[in-house]
């Protein structure tokens, strides 16, 4: 697996296998953290409606911030 930093800007976004994330609120914005071993999922809708699924390994956070997500995760 080959993880690397995301920066996407999103229309809507799922968080697969809901009981594998961790929900809070930080000053950086909404934050989810991977609970499942190896890795959660993640599907990313952008603004001309392509769709991405990514896995995002275990105790990793990503964080939303007016419409934009950042993660280290891998590209399925």
């Amino acid at each position: 697996m080959v993880f690397s930093y995301h920066v996407i800007k999103f229309e809507t976004i799922s968080f697969l296998q809901g009981t594998h994330w961790s929900q809070s609120v930080g000053d950086k914005g909404i934050l989810y953290k991977s609970l499942k071993d190896p890795y959660s999922k993640l599907i990313i809708q952008t603004s001309d409606n392509s769709e991405k699924l990514f896995h995002v390994p275990k105790d990793r956070t990503v964080i939303v911030v007016n419409k934009v997500v950042h993660f280290l995760g891998e590209l399925i």
